[in-house]
């Protein structure tokens, strides 16, 4: 385990990731966010002029991975810095860690926060605010930021303390499984939300109808990624119902 910096420098990077796209190039990406994020820890490391100026070198190409896995990956390499400066490993081992490591925590972080957990918020948020309680929308959302906060920021400190075993502790987490399993509970939202949206106008239909709506869109789910049933098909199933309905064919 690493202790590699006086806590004020170490707040002041995790404070600096909260502003890493603000630096954002078309051509480097979060290069330059990353560097200011790292540039206190850089500097403490660093004292003499020539050892400071190759650890900023080392950065100065592209760098991209999730915004919320940012504080993980900056804890992490402040921590081989940290090692690197203490002469414990070779400079060379930061160029293939920061890369391959900034593409793992991107997918991660896109498939779990952008296209699970973000869902779910928007989807219980509308479903909060189409049942009457706006205020229980707003709470749910206030409380999410600051578990988001939370995980940033042990994130962070745990990977700074810990370096490069930080990495079995992410994988431990099982972010993959969780986010599948996110996203079945998303289609069930799905289904409740169409619930929602649409109970006032199925007063009069039969259970089997509405029990058939709240239902479509997560069998509609398992089906795609279970049995590989093409989308189109799916949706092209369901206008007709709707089709049928419109045209009173189909009465319930």
């Amino acid at each position: 385990m690493n202790a590699p910096l006086p806590l004020r420098v170490a707040l002041t990077c995790l404070w600096r990731t909260a502003a890493i796209n603000a630096g954002m190039t078309a051509r480097g990406m979060q290069q330059l966010g990353l560097l200011y994020v790292l540039a206190p820890a850089l500097r403490h490391l660093y004292p003499e002029p020539e050892a400071r100026r190759r650890a900023f070198a080392r950065y100065a190409e592209h760098t991209n991975t999730h915004a919320f896995m940012l504080p993980g990956y900056a804890g992490l390499l402040i921590s081989m810095e940290s090692q690197i400066a203490a002469g414990s490993v070779p400079e060379a081992i930061i160029a293939s860690l920061r890369q391959t490591l900034a593409t793992t925590l991107s997918a991660l972080g896109d498939s779990f926060f952008s296209g699970a957990v973000r869902t779910s918020w928007a989807l219980i948020s509308i479903c909060l605010v189409l049942c009457g309680y706006p205020l229980a929308a707003a709470l749910f959302t206030g409380l999410l930021i600051l578990l988001l906060m939370a995980f940033r920021v042990t994130c962070f400190f745990y990977c700074l303390r810990n370096g490069i075993v930080s990495l079995q502790w992410l994988r431990r987490l099982n972010i993959v499984s969780w986010t599948e399993r996110i996203k079945i509970f998303n289609a069930l939202l799905i289904g409740l939300t169409l619930w929602c949206m649409l109970v006032e106008d199925m007063q009069d239909w039969a259970w089997q109808a509405r029990t058939g709506v709240f239902l479509f869109i997560p069998v509609a789910a398992w089906l795609i990624g279970k049995v590989h049933v093409p989308r189109t098909l799916l949706w092209l199933a369901a206008l007709g119902v709707f089709i049928f309905l419109e045209s009173g064919a189909i009465r319930f």
